[in-house]
């Protein structure tokens, strides 16, 4: 009786431990600028960090990320312009416009340093702004991106899946559970996981049909780049065809001192395929580079 008594002690007070974990709130709104409205989402308390979506998502492609990083981290989402419930009613959805329209949340939200995390298209927004305002980052992870950074070699491996990419057909004409940002693995082990993952891209209408030419066409200077001195993290999936390891592993090169890890059996998009080993790493490295404030 004694022991039955203990364990559901125990029992009760993970359950409210567990309750505890996950009881923020969450805030939204827009910012308007340049005529365009730009929604975000703010979660949790302490130093800021930013998510910046993919060609393939939105805000809330980032559920398993919030959760987990809003216990120790004020975490921002937002949709960049003609993606989720931004608005890009002037047709200038670019990489340039991502850098401003990040600008103006950062400033909105009186926000003066954060760390920056972008995945694939995202990540130029995320270097964009860095390179132009590095006082106001903490630290910059480039998920499944090269961030508006080429070499020749990455060039041609990015030109190779262009090439493919419009010889095959498109994600919306696909089987339910495949999209080109979704590993294998992912759509044997968990079919209505990868389901999932086309239905949050199709909330909003389709991305802009030119955004694939225009990320290849935004090279950042490549002298800014070997002179950044931020610490930077790069993430790759194993299996990733976009963004693959031998891209990332070169853009990696051309910044001092950044990391560049891993994960195996993942595709694109390791953030959704594998959120657990990818939310460690992540994790591990803004602890490392996060400063505490004296108290």
């Amino acid at each position: 009786m004694r022991l039955s008594f203990v364990l559901v002690s125990i029992a009760a007070a993970l359950m409210l431990f567990s309750l505890s974990s996950y009881s923020q709130t969450l805030t939204s709104g827009f910012v308007e600028t340049e005529g365009e409205q730009i929604y975000y989402e703010v979660t949790g308390t302490g130093p800021p960090v930013v998510l910046c979506h993919g060609l393939g998502g939105n805000h809330a492609i980032w559920y398993q990320q919030v959760p987990a990083l809003s216990q120790e981290y004020q975490v921002i989402t937002w949709d960049q312009r003609g993606f989720g419930r931004s608005t890009n009613e002037n047709k200038k959805s670019s990489p340039m416009t991502a850098v401003r329209d990040l600008m103006a949340l950062l400033d909105h939200l009186h926000i003066e340093k954060a760390h920056l995390i972008g995945q694939s298209m995202g990540g130029w927004a995320v270097m964009g702004f860095a390179l132009e305002m590095p006082q106001r980052v903490i630290t910059v992870t480039l998920a499944d991106t090269i961030g508006g950074i080429y070499t020749r070699e990455i060039g041609e491996l990015f030109d190779a899946f262009i090439q493919h990419a419009m010889q095959s057909l498109p994600p919306d004409k696909l089987p339910i559970t495949q999209h080109p940002a979704v590993g294998a693995e992912l759509t044997e082990s968990d079919p209505a996981k990868a389901f999932l993952y086309k239905q949050i891209g199709s909330i909003a209408p389709p991305p802009p049909a030119n955004m694939g030419l225009l990320l290849r066409q935004t090279a950042y200077d490549p002298g800014r780049i070997l002179a950044f001195n931020l610490p930077v993290l790069f993430i790759v999936g194993e299996n990733d065809p976009i963004f693959p390891h031998a891209a990332v592993k070169d853009a990696a090169r051309q910044i001092k001192y950044a990391k560049l890890r891993l994960i195996p059996d993942t595709g694109h998009s390791p953030y959704f395929e594998d959120p657990d080993a990818w939310n460690d790493i992540v994790l591990g490295f803004l602890k490392v580079n996060t400063k505490k404030k004296p108290e």
